[in-house]
């Protein structure tokens, strides 16, 4: 099979079961740091078996970035064990880093996957882990944002977000990018102000009711 960003999906939905317990016996305590070296770790072990196409495919989803960084670290990657502890160890501190998994999790939808393979008693788990890594996440969403262009972000578990001009709101936000050009009407406006207070009072509506009110 030829190595694209569509196999690179498939490679990482197939190590997504039991991925929390292959994380505890690693040792690694970085939901994101984790998360980012199952989605890399296929590529890096293809590519150490001779499949260059396979650095390639990684080259191309990061063709944005450059990509320098990653194909450099991805050489000295024992096993995705391995992979997660390094990148636990530097992704807090190195931008350029955090800049290049932004986007290869962005394109992998990774972050929504790896929650959603979980049982649902474990995904408050999963919700609070990554809070406890917010500064990493948000520069991640940020900059993924900045790449696509202006918009509404939205994600995670009651995570909701309107308007333009890349307005978010509420939750713990870490994926998709929604892009909207158009002027909202005085009715959008006015639903989007009432989003805003509804958060704000700590009651927070689900995105698939601000689509609904916003009639997206």
């Amino acid at each position: 099979m030829t190595w694209n960003l569509e196999r690179m999906k498939t490679a990482f939905t197939e190590r997504l079961p039991q991925w929390r317990q292959r994380m505890q016996q690693a040792g690694v305590t970085s939901v994101y740091s984790f998360v980012s070296a199952m989605a890399l770790w296929p590529v890096a072990a293809a590519a150490k078996n001779g499949e260059w196409a396979a650095a390639a495919a990684l080259g191309s989803v990061l063709a944005s970035v450059g990509g320098s960084v990653l194909a450099g670290r991805l050489q000295n990657w024992k096993d995705e064990s391995d992979g997660a502890q390094q990148l636990a160890a530097e992704v807090h501190t190195d931008d350029a880093l955090q800049k290049e998994l932004a986007v290869v999790l962005d394109q992998l939808d990774a972050l929504n996957q790896a929650r959603q393979a979980l049982p649902e008693s474990e995904r408050s788990w999963f919700d609070q882990a990554l809070a406890g890594e917010r500064a990493v996440v948000d520069s991640a969403v940020q900059y993924v944002a900045t790449l696509k262009g202006s918009g509404a972000i939205a994600q995670g578990t009651g995570a909701v977000a309107a308007g333009r001009g890349g307005v978010a709101i509420g939750g713990n936000v870490y994926g998709n990018v929604v892009n909207s050009k158009e002027t909202l009407s005085p009715e959008d406006e006015e639903a989007m102000r009432q989003g805003i207070e509804d958060v704000q009072r700590g009651d927070v509506r689900p995105w698939s009711q601000v689509k609904h009110d916003l009639g997206l």
